[in-house]
């Protein structure tokens, strides 16, 4: 079974081409990166930084990234998540609301 992660936006976005060449220039065995799609349910809950969240994310975008084998080496998923979310949320959507989940 995969472990998933989430990068959600507050509202509905387009897929744009740099998006589409990142995820093909991420493509391996190890970690799969989706296109982004639209979320029909979507509600972010809870406390961050003594302030508590109640946000709908109705129709918003994300887009999830499953890893696909327990066993790689820890150091190396996480590098390549990091620059494939710091790619997205500063290159590719740099003005949009963002949530990290998983």
């Amino acid at each position: 079974m995969p472990i998933t992660y989430h990068l959600k936006f507050r509202k509905n976005l387009e897929q744009k081409k740099e998006l589409t060449q990142l995820i093909n220039e991420y493509k391996n065995n190890i970690l799969l990166v989706s296109n982004l799609y639209s979320n029909q349910h979507g509600y972010e809950g809870g406390k961050f930084q003594d302030e508590y969240l109640d946000i709908d994310l109705k129709n918003s975008s994300q887009i999830s990234f499953d890893f696909l084998q327990k066993d790689a080496e820890p150091q190396y998923w996480k590098t390549m998540l990091n620059e494939i979310i710091h790619k997205i949320i500063n290159d590719i959507y740099p003005k949009e609301d963002y949530f990290f989940d998983f």
